[in-house]
Protein backbone atom coordinates (compact mmCIF):
# COMPACT_ATOMS: atom_id res chain seq x y z
CA UNK A 1 0.00 0.00 0.00
CA UNK A 2 1.36 3.13 -0.96
CA UNK A 3 1.02 6.22 1.47
CA UNK A 4 1.39 9.58 -0.47
CA UNK A 5 0.43 11.59 2.77
CA UNK A 6 3.04 10.29 5.06
CA UNK A 7 6.38 11.72 5.58
CA UNK A 8 8.92 8.51 6.35
CA UNK A 9 12.02 10.40 7.92
CA UNK A 10 15.06 7.88 8.69
CA UNK A 11 18.07 9.21 11.03
CA UNK A 12 20.99 6.87 10.39
CA UNK A 13 25.03 7.41 10.18
CA UNK A 14 25.51 4.04 8.56
CA UNK A 15 25.16 4.71 4.43
CA UNK A 16 24.41 0.62 4.47
CA UNK A 17 21.67 0.59 6.89
CA UNK A 18 19.99 3.25 5.55
CA UNK A 19 20.15 1.66 1.52
CA UNK A 20 19.04 -1.30 3.09
CA UNK A 21 15.88 0.75 4.69
CA UNK A 22 15.68 2.76 1.35
CA UNK A 23 14.86 -0.68 -0.46
CA UNK A 24 12.07 -1.81 1.94
CA UNK A 25 10.37 1.29 2.42
CA UNK A 26 10.36 3.67 -0.38
CA UNK A 27 7.43 1.30 -2.25
CA UNK A 28 5.36 2.17 0.80
CA UNK A 29 6.55 5.60 1.45
CA UNK A 30 7.19 8.04 -1.38
CA UNK A 31 7.65 10.95 0.92
CA UNK A 32 11.05 9.08 2.00
CA UNK A 33 14.57 11.44 3.71
CA UNK A 34 17.02 10.17 5.32
CA UNK A 35 19.08 12.63 7.20
CA UNK A 36 22.71 12.37 9.07
CA UNK A 37 22.09 12.37 13.11
CA UNK A 38 24.25 15.62 13.17
CA UNK A 39 21.47 17.49 10.78
CA UNK A 40 18.73 16.47 13.34
CA UNK A 41 18.91 19.72 15.65
CA UNK A 42 18.95 22.00 12.62
CA UNK A 43 16.44 20.11 10.34
CA UNK A 44 13.78 18.35 11.84
CA UNK A 45 11.45 21.20 12.94
CA UNK A 46 11.44 22.18 9.27
CA UNK A 47 10.70 19.02 7.96
CA UNK A 48 7.89 17.88 10.29
CA UNK A 49 8.13 14.16 8.92
CA UNK A 50 4.93 11.75 10.48
CA UNK A 51 7.15 9.29 11.24
CA UNK A 52 10.56 8.70 12.49
CA UNK A 53 13.17 5.77 11.97
CA UNK A 54 16.11 6.56 14.52
CA UNK A 55 18.71 3.98 14.22
CA UNK A 56 21.26 4.00 17.42
CA UNK A 57 24.16 5.61 17.01
CA UNK A 58 27.64 3.91 16.88
CA UNK A 59 28.49 5.80 20.15
CA UNK A 60 24.92 4.68 21.64
CA UNK A 61 23.76 8.67 21.82
CA UNK A 62 20.83 7.83 19.53
CA UNK A 63 18.50 7.97 22.37
CA UNK A 64 19.46 11.37 23.08
CA UNK A 65 17.97 12.14 20.00
CA UNK A 66 14.74 10.87 20.45
CA UNK A 67 13.24 13.26 22.86
CA UNK A 68 14.61 16.05 20.72
CA UNK A 69 12.61 14.89 18.12
CA UNK A 70 9.11 14.89 20.65
CA UNK A 71 9.52 18.49 21.60
CA UNK A 72 10.45 19.72 17.72
CA UNK A 73 7.21 17.37 16.08
CA UNK A 74 5.06 16.34 19.34
CA UNK A 75 2.31 14.08 17.08
CA UNK A 76 5.96 12.13 15.73
CA UNK A 77 5.72 8.28 15.50
CA UNK A 78 9.14 7.00 16.65
CA UNK A 79 10.28 3.88 15.92
CA UNK A 80 13.73 3.01 17.48
CA UNK A 81 16.32 0.99 15.43
CA UNK A 82 19.07 -0.68 17.93
CA UNK A 83 22.12 -2.45 17.94
CA UNK A 84 22.35 -4.30 20.82
CA UNK A 85 19.75 -5.79 23.35
CA UNK A 86 20.46 -3.74 26.63
CA UNK A 87 17.26 -3.72 28.81
CA UNK A 88 17.98 -0.34 30.25
CA UNK A 89 18.05 0.83 26.83
CA UNK A 90 14.54 -0.32 26.04
CA UNK A 91 13.28 0.64 29.03
CA UNK A 92 14.94 4.40 28.61
CA UNK A 93 13.38 4.23 24.42
CA UNK A 94 9.95 3.09 26.05
CA UNK A 95 10.05 5.39 28.37
CA UNK A 96 10.68 8.65 26.03
CA UNK A 97 7.42 7.68 23.86
CA UNK A 98 8.38 5.56 21.19
CA UNK A 99 6.07 4.12 19.25
CA UNK A 100 8.21 0.20 18.82
CA UNK A 101 12.15 -0.76 19.17
CA UNK A 102 13.26 -3.15 16.73
CA UNK A 103 16.27 -5.00 17.37
CA UNK A 104 19.02 -5.02 14.23
CA UNK A 105 19.85 -7.11 12.43
CA UNK A 106 17.53 -10.02 13.24
CA UNK A 107 14.18 -7.90 13.43
CA UNK A 108 14.93 -6.09 10.08
CA UNK A 109 12.09 -8.22 8.59
CA UNK A 110 9.75 -7.30 11.26
CA UNK A 111 10.32 -3.66 9.52
CA UNK A 112 7.07 -3.38 7.14
CA UNK A 113 5.19 -5.01 9.69
CA UNK A 114 6.00 -2.42 12.72
CA UNK A 115 5.42 0.69 9.87
CA UNK A 116 1.89 -0.31 8.83
CA UNK A 117 1.51 -0.40 12.69
CA UNK A 118 2.60 2.81 13.09
CA UNK A 119 0.60 4.00 9.84
CA UNK A 120 -2.65 2.62 11.54
CA UNK A 121 -1.43 4.65 14.13
CA UNK A 122 -1.14 7.91 12.73
CA UNK A 123 -4.31 7.88 10.74
CA UNK A 124 -6.16 6.62 14.35
CA UNK A 125 -4.84 10.27 15.78
CA UNK A 126 -6.10 12.34 12.81
CA UNK A 127 -2.94 14.09 12.88
CA UNK A 128 -3.91 15.51 15.80
CA UNK A 129 -1.60 16.98 18.59
CA UNK A 130 -1.21 14.68 21.39
CA UNK A 131 -1.96 16.48 24.41
CA UNK A 132 1.12 15.83 27.31
CA UNK A 133 1.12 15.46 30.66
CA UNK A 134 2.52 19.28 32.64
CA UNK A 135 5.90 16.79 32.65
CA UNK A 136 6.75 14.56 30.04
CA UNK A 137 9.79 11.78 30.43
CA UNK A 138 12.80 12.51 28.52
CA UNK A 139 12.07 16.25 27.27
CA UNK A 140 13.83 17.83 30.00
CA UNK A 141 15.02 21.81 30.13
CA UNK A 142 18.42 22.78 30.29
CA UNK A 143 18.89 25.58 31.54
CA UNK A 144 22.14 27.63 31.85
CA UNK A 145 23.03 30.43 34.15
CA UNK A 146 25.85 32.63 32.79
CA UNK A 147 27.62 36.13 33.03
CA UNK A 148 30.58 37.62 32.02
CA UNK A 149 31.04 39.53 35.61
CA UNK A 150 31.80 37.66 38.49
CA UNK A 151 30.02 38.66 42.11
CA UNK A 152 26.72 39.43 40.38
CA UNK A 153 24.35 36.63 42.24
CA UNK A 154 24.61 33.73 39.50
CA UNK A 155 24.94 30.48 41.80
CA UNK A 156 22.92 32.00 44.40
CA UNK A 157 20.40 32.41 41.87
CA UNK A 158 20.80 29.29 40.22
CA UNK A 159 20.63 27.25 43.75
CA UNK A 160 17.55 29.00 44.96
CA UNK A 161 15.69 28.01 41.71
CA UNK A 162 16.55 24.54 41.38
CA UNK A 163 15.71 24.25 45.37
CA UNK A 164 11.75 26.42 44.58
CA UNK A 165 11.05 24.11 41.36
CA UNK A 166 11.48 21.28 43.61
CA UNK A 167 9.13 22.94 46.25
CA UNK A 168 6.53 24.59 44.02
CA UNK A 169 5.56 21.61 41.57
CA UNK A 170 6.43 17.38 41.23
CA UNK A 171 9.18 18.31 38.73
CA UNK A 172 12.63 16.59 38.76
CA UNK A 173 15.60 18.77 39.13
CA UNK A 174 19.56 18.63 38.58
CA UNK A 175 21.86 21.26 39.55
CA UNK A 176 25.12 20.94 38.07
CA UNK A 177 28.09 23.15 39.11
CA UNK A 178 30.70 23.41 36.30
CA UNK A 179 32.75 25.61 38.22
CA UNK A 180 35.55 23.00 38.26
CA UNK A 181 38.33 25.24 39.85
CA UNK A 182 36.44 26.22 42.87
CA UNK A 183 33.05 25.21 42.89
CA UNK A 184 30.82 27.11 44.91
CA UNK A 185 27.05 26.05 44.59
CA UNK A 186 27.73 23.36 47.85
CA UNK A 187 28.13 25.95 50.17
CA UNK A 188 24.54 27.51 48.79
CA UNK A 189 22.92 24.45 49.05
CA UNK A 190 24.63 23.03 52.06
CA UNK A 191 26.05 19.99 50.90
CA UNK A 192 28.79 18.04 50.49
CA UNK A 193 29.69 15.55 48.00
CA UNK A 194 32.83 13.28 47.11
CA UNK A 195 31.99 12.16 43.33
CA UNK A 196 31.93 14.64 40.48
CA UNK A 197 31.29 14.85 36.55
CA UNK A 198 34.71 13.43 36.36
CA UNK A 199 33.87 9.92 37.80
CA UNK A 200 31.51 9.48 34.92
CA UNK A 201 34.59 9.24 32.86
CA UNK A 202 34.24 5.26 32.56
CA UNK A 203 30.47 5.23 31.75
CA UNK A 204 30.36 8.01 29.29
CA UNK A 205 29.26 5.80 26.52
CA UNK A 206 26.03 4.41 28.22
CA UNK A 207 24.85 7.16 31.01
CA UNK A 208 22.04 6.48 32.42
CA UNK A 209 20.04 7.65 35.55
CA UNK A 210 21.76 5.40 38.08
CA UNK A 211 25.09 6.97 36.69
CA UNK A 212 24.33 10.25 36.90
CA UNK A 213 22.27 9.51 40.67
CA UNK A 214 25.61 7.95 41.94
CA UNK A 215 28.00 11.30 41.23
CA UNK A 216 25.21 13.34 42.75
CA UNK A 217 24.22 14.41 46.35
CA UNK A 218 20.59 15.19 47.94
CA UNK A 219 19.60 18.76 49.22
CA UNK A 220 18.00 17.07 52.04
CA UNK A 221 15.15 19.86 52.35
CA UNK A 222 13.93 20.43 48.85
CA UNK A 223 15.58 16.95 47.51
CA UNK A 224 17.24 18.63 44.83
CA UNK A 225 20.14 16.30 43.19
CA UNK A 226 23.13 18.30 42.77
CA UNK A 227 26.54 17.76 40.49
CA UNK A 228 29.19 19.32 42.55
CA UNK A 229 32.47 20.62 41.49
CA UNK A 230 35.40 18.82 41.84
CA UNK A 231 36.51 22.26 42.82
CA UNK A 232 40.17 21.25 41.81
CA UNK A 233 41.91 22.64 39.23
CA UNK A 234 43.81 19.15 37.92
CA UNK A 235 41.16 17.33 37.62
CA UNK A 236 38.72 20.53 36.19
CA UNK A 237 41.63 20.05 33.42
CA UNK A 238 40.70 16.43 33.00
CA UNK A 239 36.78 17.01 32.62
CA UNK A 240 36.07 17.66 28.59
CA UNK A 241 33.44 19.10 26.11
CA UNK A 242 32.03 15.32 26.15
CA UNK A 243 31.86 15.01 29.47
CA UNK A 244 29.43 17.98 29.70
CA UNK A 245 27.45 17.14 26.57
CA UNK A 246 26.67 13.63 27.44
CA UNK A 247 25.96 14.29 30.83
CA UNK A 248 23.23 17.07 29.60
CA UNK A 249 21.67 14.91 26.73
CA UNK A 250 21.44 12.39 29.31
CA UNK A 251 19.65 14.35 31.71
CA UNK A 252 17.11 15.50 29.21
CA UNK A 253 15.99 12.08 29.83
CA UNK A 254 15.33 11.78 33.52
CA UNK A 255 15.42 15.54 34.90
CA UNK A 256 12.53 18.02 33.58
CA UNK A 257 14.93 20.75 34.64
CA UNK A 258 18.50 21.37 34.34
CA UNK A 259 20.63 23.97 35.67
CA UNK A 260 24.23 24.66 35.18
CA UNK A 261 25.85 27.20 36.61
CA UNK A 262 28.66 28.33 34.52
CA UNK A 263 32.06 30.20 35.03
CA UNK A 264 32.72 33.76 33.92
CA UNK A 265 34.92 32.49 31.94
CA UNK A 266 34.21 31.30 28.19
CA UNK A 267 35.81 27.55 28.11
CA UNK A 268 35.21 25.19 26.00
CA UNK A 269 32.93 23.18 28.59
CA UNK A 270 31.19 26.50 28.86
CA UNK A 271 30.69 26.39 24.81
CA UNK A 272 29.18 23.06 25.13
CA UNK A 273 26.80 23.92 27.93
CA UNK A 274 25.78 26.69 25.68
CA UNK A 275 25.02 24.82 22.33
CA UNK A 276 23.03 22.58 24.51
CA UNK A 277 20.86 25.00 26.62
CA UNK A 278 17.28 25.53 25.86
CA UNK A 279 16.84 29.07 27.89
CA UNK A 280 20.47 30.68 28.65
CA UNK A 281 19.98 33.11 31.68
CA UNK A 282 22.03 35.96 31.89
CA UNK A 283 22.38 37.35 35.05
CA UNK A 284 23.72 40.85 35.53
CA UNK A 285 23.21 43.97 37.94
CA UNK A 286 21.34 47.21 37.19
CA UNK A 287 24.97 49.25 37.13
CA UNK A 288 26.95 50.35 33.76
CA UNK A 289 29.85 48.12 34.01
CA UNK A 290 27.36 45.10 33.56
CA UNK A 291 26.18 46.82 30.71
CA UNK A 292 29.45 47.33 28.95
CA UNK A 293 30.20 43.29 30.02
CA UNK A 294 26.66 42.06 28.83
CA UNK A 295 28.00 43.81 25.36
CA UNK A 296 30.83 42.37 25.16
CA UNK A 297 29.58 38.84 26.22
CA UNK A 298 27.20 39.36 23.51
CA UNK A 299 30.23 39.73 20.76
CA UNK A 300 31.32 37.04 21.67
CA UNK A 301 28.81 35.42 21.63
CA UNK A 302 29.22 36.09 17.60
CA UNK A 303 32.72 35.14 17.25
CA UNK A 304 32.50 31.63 18.92
CA UNK A 305 29.31 30.96 16.70
CA UNK A 306 26.76 30.62 20.24
CA UNK A 307 23.60 31.75 18.69
CA UNK A 308 21.51 33.10 21.78
CA UNK A 309 18.55 33.98 19.27
CA UNK A 310 14.77 33.08 21.14
CA UNK A 311 17.44 31.54 24.02
CA UNK A 312 18.90 34.49 25.95
CA UNK A 313 16.78 35.89 28.42
CA UNK A 314 17.87 38.30 31.28
CA UNK A 315 18.16 38.37 35.33
CA UNK A 316 18.69 41.53 37.02
CA UNK A 317 19.85 40.76 40.25
CA UNK A 318 20.49 43.34 43.21
CA UNK A 319 17.67 45.74 42.36
CA UNK A 320 16.66 48.15 44.70
CA UNK A 321 14.23 51.70 44.50
CA UNK A 322 17.55 53.62 43.75
CA UNK A 323 19.02 51.90 40.77
CA UNK A 324 19.49 54.22 38.44
CA UNK A 325 19.20 51.44 35.38
CA UNK A 326 16.16 49.27 35.20
CA UNK A 327 14.33 46.41 33.06
CA UNK A 328 13.36 49.39 30.27
CA UNK A 329 16.86 50.02 30.23
CA UNK A 330 17.87 46.55 29.51
CA UNK A 331 15.96 45.22 26.80
CA UNK A 332 16.13 49.28 24.89
CA UNK A 333 19.51 48.66 24.85
CA UNK A 334 19.99 44.98 24.18
CA UNK A 335 16.61 43.56 22.92
CA UNK A 336 16.32 40.68 24.75
CA UNK A 337 13.78 39.62 27.71
CA UNK A 338 14.07 40.32 31.20
CA UNK A 339 12.15 37.16 33.15
CA UNK A 340 13.13 38.27 36.61
CA UNK A 341 14.37 40.84 39.10
CA UNK A 342 15.25 40.41 42.35
CA UNK A 343 15.40 42.81 45.25
CA UNK A 344 18.56 43.69 46.74
CA UNK A 345 18.33 41.60 49.91
CA UNK A 346 22.22 41.03 51.40
CA UNK A 347 21.75 40.78 55.41
CA UNK A 348 19.18 37.98 55.04
CA UNK A 349 21.09 36.15 52.24
CA UNK A 350 24.42 36.56 53.79
CA UNK A 351 22.91 35.49 57.35
CA UNK A 352 21.97 32.06 55.58
CA UNK A 353 24.88 31.47 53.91
CA UNK A 354 26.96 32.12 56.87
CA UNK A 355 25.34 29.41 58.82
CA UNK A 356 25.21 26.67 56.11
CA UNK A 357 21.51 27.39 55.74
CA UNK A 358 20.04 26.98 51.65
CA UNK A 359 17.03 29.87 51.74
CA UNK A 360 14.45 27.31 50.67
CA UNK A 361 13.47 24.75 53.25
CA UNK A 362 9.81 23.93 52.42
CA UNK A 363 7.20 24.98 50.09
CA UNK A 364 4.93 26.57 52.83
CA UNK A 365 7.76 28.65 54.46
CA UNK A 366 6.33 31.60 55.92
CA UNK A 367 8.27 35.08 55.77
CA UNK A 368 10.43 34.50 52.18
CA UNK A 369 12.37 37.41 51.38
CA UNK A 370 11.66 39.46 49.05
CA UNK A 371 15.12 38.10 46.84
CA UNK A 372 13.77 34.48 47.30
CA UNK A 373 9.87 35.55 46.73
CA UNK A 374 11.46 37.16 43.74
CA UNK A 375 12.51 33.83 42.68
CA UNK A 376 9.88 31.77 44.06
CA UNK A 377 7.83 34.32 40.99
CA UNK A 378 10.34 33.35 38.38
CA UNK A 379 9.84 29.57 38.87
CA UNK A 380 5.81 29.73 38.39
CA UNK A 381 6.72 31.52 35.39
CA UNK A 382 8.69 28.36 34.11
CA UNK A 383 6.66 26.14 35.32
CA UNK A 384 2.87 28.01 33.60
CA UNK A 385 5.22 27.78 31.08
CA UNK A 386 5.70 24.49 31.13
CA UNK A 387 1.99 23.67 31.47
CA UNK A 388 0.51 25.81 29.05
CA UNK A 389 3.07 23.85 26.46
CA UNK A 390 1.41 20.40 27.66
CA UNK A 391 -2.15 22.32 27.00
CA UNK A 392 -1.50 23.01 23.23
Amino acid sequence: MVNDDVKLLLVSEDPGQAEDIASRVTGMFPQYLHIHPEEVRREIARLQPDIVLLHERKDGSGISLLPLIKREVSDVLIVYLAERRDPILTRDVNRAGAFDILFLPEEINALEDVLNRALKAWQASGGNKETAATFTWGRGQVITFTSGKGGCGRSLLASTLAQTLMLESTAGVLLVDLNLQYGGLETYMGVEGDRNLYDLTPVLQELNDNHIRSVTVVEPHSQVEVLVSPADAEIGEQIGEEHVERLLRAARLYYDYILVDLPTEMTPISCAALEEADRIFYVMTPDAPSFRIFSRVLDLYAKVNIDPTDRLEVLLNRYSKDSELDVKDVQHHFGYPVVGRFQEDTKRIMQAINRGNPLRKSRRERGLSPFVRDVQKLARFLLAQQSGKSAS
